[in-house]
């Protein structure tokens, strides 16, 4: 499951974003991540923005209990047309993070580099590909790299189905964890 709310004016933008994506095998629960954010955006022109980022996620089979991101940073729009948008952005914050095992947990400066495609490939039809890098500044092993890869094509008048491949990597997980998560999703996506 998951949801976006977007509004925008020529000065101000916001997103709200929720998602969750929980998966059982044979009555054991294999997967439980969840995510939230609240995006502020102030545009200084067409292309340059300002943004402040407030991010939750919940992932069990990572070992996160939950790990609470604030961070700021600049927007640059570096192709806007009507079919292709390609983005840059880059900032710093800070990240609270407790993990499963009692007495882990830790907070540091961290900081956010991101692009952003999207690209129509027909009326309605929807490539996009986000890619997010997440360097500890306390710690240089802890990379987080942050992949997702979607598809969606329409149904009918605001009804798509979307399919997604997202790549999730903590350079230094917790103990007895995976460095990787790889999740594929498909659904159903309403727009209005």
């Amino acid at each position: 499951f998951g949801n976006k709310f977007e509004a925008t004016s020529p000065a101000w933008g916001f997103v709200q974003t929720f998602s969750s994506v929980i998966g059982s095998s044979e009555g054991e629960t294999t997967t439980s991540l969840w995510r939230a954010a609240v995006r502020g955006d102030r545009n200084f022109s067409e292309r340059v923005s300002l943004y402040v980022l407030s991010e939750f996620d919940r992932n069990r089979f990572a070992g996160i209990s939950s790990r609470y991101g604030e961070s700021a940073g600049l927007a640059v729009k570096l192709v806007d047309s009507e079919r292709t948008r390609l983005s840059a952005e880059a900032g710093a914050g800070y990240i609270w993070q407790n993990a499963t095992e009692p007495g882990q947990s830790s907070s540091f400066s961290a900081g956010r580099l991101a692009g952003i495609l999207r690209q129509k490939l027909g009326e309605r039809a929807e490539f996009s590909q986000t890619l997010e890098l997440l360097p500890n500044f306390k710690a240089s092993d802890d990379l987080r790299i942050n992949s997702e890869t979607s598809l969606s094509a329409p149904i009918a008048a605001g009804i798509s189905m979307k399919a997604s491949y997202t790549i999730r990597h903590d350079g230094l997980p917790e103990p007895g964890f995976e460095k990787t998560d790889r999740i594929f999703t498909t659904g159903v996506q309403v727009t209005f």
